[in-house]
């Protein structure tokens, strides 16, 4: 589900320097090192003098309740460093609305004018294909012959099925499949563009809405200030 941006950084305004389950765990730490010292202190209290006791194995376990609590602690730093990030990148997110960006992406926002599929070839193909789905994952549209030299290509799609029939608007999908003479399969890049019209946060994952296609920010390749 969708957050409410200004919610959302509001609610990561205060970052807490200590979560509840670094507090619990050094509440449970403090009271078996009270047990720990209350047990040592009765065995050094009833030892024989003549005859005094081993204290390796009881520094040995002083030793482990430092590494324990140290390593606590350093979990719930690590705790408070990760909701800065998120609390950063969802600061940042809010600047692409209304910015233009290409992203390492394979989805499209058709809207009824003719909309460009890229993609990149490594190598050069013996043949290839594309194929087009729609947003409930439907196959619209197979386009054999597909350029199929080294590099980068772009083709426009008019947003119509194989039998020529236009499609409704929203988000579709293109993948292409090729293979080199050998005929091993080819993994072809592919790249989308448009404007960010909104910014999704869910689960700690920030998605920038190009109308009704979601692109992670982390796919993101370019951006551009469209009035520049």
């Amino acid at each position: 589900m969708a957050n409410d941006i200004n919610s959302l950084l509001s609610s990561q305004t205060n970052v807490p320097t200590q979560s509840q389950k670094q507090t619990d765990a050094l509440n449970s730490l403090a009271n078996n090192f009270d047990n720990f010292l209350t047990i040592l202190t009765t065995q050094l209290q009833n030892q024989d003098p003549l005859s005094p006791m081993d204290t390796t194995e009881f520094t040995n376990q002083l030793v482990m309740f430092a590494d324990v609590e140290q390593s606590v602690r350093q979990s719930g730093q690590l705790e408070d460093l990760i909701s800065l990030n998120r609390q950063n990148e969802a600061t940042n997110a809010v600047g692409y609305i209304g910015q233009e960006i290409k992203a390492d992406y394979n989805e499209v926002n058709f809207q009824g004018d003719p909309v460009t599929l890229s993609y990149t070839l490594p190598e050069e193909a013996k043949r290839a294909s594309m194929e087009i789905y729609n947003g409930a994952g439907e196959l619209v549209r197979l386009v054999q012959n597909m350029p199929t030299t080294f590099g980068d290509h772009e083709v426009s799609w008019d947003g119509t099925d194989q039998n020529g029939n236009p499609l409704p608007a929203g988000p579709y999908s293109f993948q292409v499949g090729a293979v080199t003479e050998d005929d091993e399969a080819i993994d072809p890049t592919y790249q989308t563009g448009g404007t960010v019209t909104g910014v999704e946060f869910d689960g700690g994952v920030t998605t920038l809405l190009m109308g009704a296609v979601k692109v992670p920010l982390s796919k993101v390749l370019r951006v551009q200030d469209p009035t520049a």
